[in-house]
């Protein structure tokens, strides 16, 4: 069995080696078909690339022109406030003077004393005051005797 098995295989594979036809490439015209075909795969590439970069690119500039032009309108609407306030202030206050509406602090406000040295009497006498009770205080812990309660 082993033997029929092996003669049908060898007359098989003699079989597709005989009759097989072999049909010559031109390698001229197969390596410039690669090569065309590798050239337009990387012209392909490149395309993309240069449409995605011209595409950040253009994206860039108009975002770099929109802060340019809100920076500009912001600036000319500072311009125009400035300009409507100061022609707004020339026309209104012609003639105008201010005068000052507050008390004189030299004057004597009260028992012939102004407000500065009320202030420091003040605090003059808040201070006696302090030291005063503190003193008090520090005699009275002295003086009491604690030892001695029942």
């Amino acid at each position: 069995m082993y033997k029929k098995l092996l003669i049908s295989i060898c007359l098989s594979i003699a079989t597709i080696l005989c009759f097989t036809v072999c049909l010559a490439n031109d390698a001229t015209n197969m390596v410039q078909d690669a090569a065309n075909g590798v050239r337009n795969v990387v012209g392909g590439a490149e395309n993309a690339v240069e449409n995605a970069a011209g595409g950040v690119s253009n994206t860039a500039k108009n975002v770099t022109e929109g802060m340019e032009n809100g920076a500009n309108n912001i600036t000319n609407d500072m311009r125009n406030t400035t300009n409507n306030m100061t022609s707004t202030t020339n026309t209104n206050n012609n003639g105008y003077t201010a005068t000052r509406t507050s008390t004189d602090t030299g004057a004597a406000t009260f028992m012939g004393m102004n407000a500065t040295t009320w202030t420091w009497l003040i605090m003059g006498i808040a201070a006696i005051a302090i030291v005063a009770l503190v003193w008090y205080y520090a005699t009275s812990l002295r003086s009491s005797r604690y030892d001695d309660r029942d």
